[in-house]
């Protein structure tokens, strides 16, 4: 039967590759986990003006994505419609 062999070089290469790999436990998360595990532990401190600053600041960004992206959809919808009237009228 033909493809014995190229089988055999598939399953060489793939214990080739799986030898190259790290042996390490790629579940384990001690490596993730942080020093302080004490709940509610924030090491970068805000006050309480910087976060109304960087809320108002989300916001006029996010109005202005989404107004963008309207008009975005407006045209779109104009260009497709303007193309099937003139696709239709050539017919």
């Amino acid at each position: 039967m033909a493809g014995e062999g190229s089988m055999m070089q598939a399953i060489k290469s793939l214990a080739y590759n799986k030898s190259l790999r790290d042996n390490r436990n790629r579940t384990n998360w001690k490596n993730y986990k942080t020093k302080d595990l004490s709940p509610g532990y924030d090491p970068i401190k805000s006050t309480p003006e910087q976060l109304e600053t960087i809320r108002h600041r989300l916001q006029a960004e996010n109005k202005k994505r989404k107004k963008h992206q309207i008009i975005l959809a407006l045209l779109s919808i104009i260009i497709a419609i303007l193309a099937i009237y003139l696709v239709t009228k050539i017919i």
